[in-house]
């Protein structure tokens, strides 16, 4: 037992000895799957996340004020501040629905208006606007379109407008006057025919007849000249005071 006991404490003192030099020696480590600048990092990727939000959501915000809006002027008033923002396109989701399928047509036209007035500020294409408020349902919507397509003619609104303007529509003549001051051919040639109708609505006729003051071509000009002997005293007042609106360009 005497023997034992010393031998008992030399391996205690062995092992400890052990034990301090593992210790003392172990090289420092980062946690598993840390990487050194992981809390840095961390820090880091949070900011970004924030900034990233902040600059993403002002046109889901703005969105998401004008779903809840109630009152049709309140939404308009809210369209035209969008008209203002930096971050508005012609082509946003928000201007699109509203333009498409909000519940009350002054909302609509607002927001044709509005995405006009953006596609020229952009110098995006005018006509994709005015075609899809051509879409629409309301004809408040499309009239409004119309007016837009007189005030910014393009030979890619031709075929929609002739389209209206064959239709039994009642704002078929507000396409005859867009095409009027549209410098394309075919459109020409629908405001000449228009003119020369003599089996449809008098006052229609009487309105291409002087739009012919405006339409560019020999047919215009000859079909004029052939409307001043027409037996209808209306119809050689209006052709006479197109000639010379036209001689006076």
């Amino acid at each position: 037992m005497r023997r034992l006991l010393p031998a008992l404490i030399a391996f205690t003192l062995a092992l400890g000895a052990v034990l301090g030099w593992v210790i003392i020696s172990r090289p420092s480590h980062p946690a598993a799957g840390i990487s050194p600048n992981a809390q840095g990092q961390a820090g880091s990727d949070a900011a970004g996340l924030k900034t990233a939000k902040d600059q993403t959501t002002a046109e889901q915000r703005a969105e998401r004020t004008f779903l809840e809006l109630d009152d049709a002027e309140r939404r308009v008033e809210h369209l035209r501040w969008v008209e203002t923002q930096t971050w508005a396109r012609p082509d946003s989701p928000m201007l699109r629905k509203a333009l498409v399928s909000d519940r009350d047509p002054r909302v609509q036209v607002a927001a044709l208006t509005v995405s006009i007035a953006l596609a020229e500020k952009h110098k995006q294409a005018v006509d994709e606007v005015i075609r899809a408020g051509l879409q629409v349902a309301r004809p408040e919507v499309v009239q409004q379109a119309l007016r837009e397509a007189r005030k910014h003619p393009s030979a890619e609104l031709v075929p929609d407008l002739i389209e209206i303007a064959d239709s039994g529509a009642a704002h078929r003549f507000l396409a005859i006057d867009a095409l009027a001051f549209t410098d394309d051919d075919l459109a020409r040639a629908k405001v000449v025919e228009a003119a020369a109708r003599t089996d449809g609505d008098k006052s229609e006729r009487i309105r291409a007849i002087a739009l012919l003051a405006k339409v560019k071509g020999e047919a215009a000009l000859q079909l004029l000249g052939q409307l001043l002997g027409d037996s209808d005293e209306q119809v050689r007042t209006v052709a006479q005071e197109a000639l010379a609106a036209r001689d006076a360009r």
